[in-house]
């Protein structure tokens, strides 16, 4: 069991037993969260704890981490020394026993909640790393899952219990998980925003053909484009929120889903499987006069960034995914739309903010391998994004 007084050694520079080392905190902020009580550095809930006036740099995420497998990758991202970690989803496979799909009870989730929870590597990293979540398919709990699923409920108080969101919050009071915070004072202002892509999704339509016709169009052909006009990914209600936080002055925006949105040709679980609320994230961007988006995304189990002119600037959508498992199938089909990638071994993101940088900040995005290297990047000034 980790002690308060470990943590306040661990910051003075000494090692207890079975605990890491750390190097120099980057900023403030992650230090007055190390001095917070011994309950809140245990669910280490971001919006609660990162102080809103400290401007961030270090924004650290990944997805896809099987409870059933080791994750030592916990170890390198915390060398990286981020300000908060953004889990994109996956954060268990609650539908899966390590052999076959299952469906899942509140029971079978809770234990898998607790298994991830008792992963040395992860309590190590989340006593010590401030963390915002969001859920894919499977920490939902229903494979491909969205509208439809019958414990939604129960598997959203699972989740918000597990990552320590107060009981009193928003979060707790309406439909869904999705969530926004702004950290550091004006002018190094940085918007987060989980999206919630399962609550209010409609379902797929499957694609039939055969395997011989998808392997010619070099698609995974799992699903069909849905132009229903009632077909939703986010709902309404998420519409508006999501407008209404666009509207908020910010300098940097990261705005997280759990599938991909601009790479939309593999077929596979996308936004392009829903063109029309495709179209509209980006006509919002637009409508808002949000400067500063940079999307992050999983899901896929590699890591690769795929950039669009469809929004009122260049928009880049910086995927990771993989953080115990990995498949190098899905790297090769189609995306025209790629810039950077892709990588398949074990990684995840990190979103590095130079406020410093003249004639204006820069932003570097990095997808880095469990061995702490990076394997590709991409650097650009805050001026290109609007």
């Amino acid at each position: 069991m980790i002690t308060k007084g470990q943590i306040v050694r661990r910051q003075q520079g000494q090692n207890p037993p079975g605990l890491l080392p750390l190097a120099p905190f980057a900023s403030a902020t992650r230090r007055a969260f190390l001095t917070g009580s011994l309950a809140s550095l245990l669910v280490a809930n971001a919006g609660e704890i990162l102080a809103a006036d400290e401007p961030i740099s270090r924004i650290a995420f990944g997805s896809c981490a099987k409870q059933q497998l080791p994750q030592p990758i916990w170890n390198t991202i915390s060398a990286t020394q981020p300000d908060v970690f953004l889990f994109l989803g996956d954060a268990i496979y609650g539908d899966w026993d390590g052999k076959q799909v299952f469906i899942p009870t509140p029971e079978t989730l809770k234990r898998d909640w607790d298994r991830l929870a008792a992963i040395q590597e992860f309590r190590n990293f989340r006593a010590s790393v401030p963390i915002m979540a969001t859920w894919d398919n499977h920490d939902y709990g229903k494979h491909d899952g969205g509208a439809e699923f019958t414990l939604k409920e129960q598997s959203k108080r699972l989740f918000l219990d597990f990552f320590g969101e107060p009981e009193n919050s928003d979060r707790r009071k309406r439909p869904g998980i999705y969530d926004a915070k702004i950290f550091g004072p004006e002018g190094k202002r940085v918007q987060i925003i989980l999206l919630d892509t399962r609550t209010f999704k409609s379902p797929y339509i499957k694609d039939k053909r055969s395997k011989e016709e998808k392997a010619a169009l070099n698609i995974r052909g799992q699903y069909l484009p849905n132009r229903d006009l009632r077909a939703t990914l986010l709902g309404e209600a998420q519409w508006a929120w999501l407008e209404r936080e666009l509207r908020k002055p910010a300098d940097v925006r990261l705005i997280a889903s759990s599938t991909q949105v601009i790479a939309d040709e593999k077929a596979m679980e996308e936004w392009g499987n829903f063109p029309l609320e495709r179209k509209r994230l980006f006509d919002v961007i637009a409508k808002t006069g949000a400067k500063g988006v940079v999307l992050l995304s999983g899901n896929v189990h590699f890591a690769e960034i795929s950039a669009s002119d469809e929004g009122p600037y260049p928009i880049r959508d910086f995927t990771s995914s993989g953080m115990t498992h990995n498949n190098p199938e899905y790297s090769m089909l189609n995306n025209t739309r790629r810039v950077a990638g892709p990588f398949t071994k074990f990684n995840f993101g990190l979103v590095e903010i130079d406020w410093d940088a003249r004639p204006a900040p820069s932003i570097a995005l990095k997808a880095i391998g469990a061995d702490g290297l990076v394997a590709f990047q991409e650097i650009f000034s805050l001026e290109r994004l609007g």
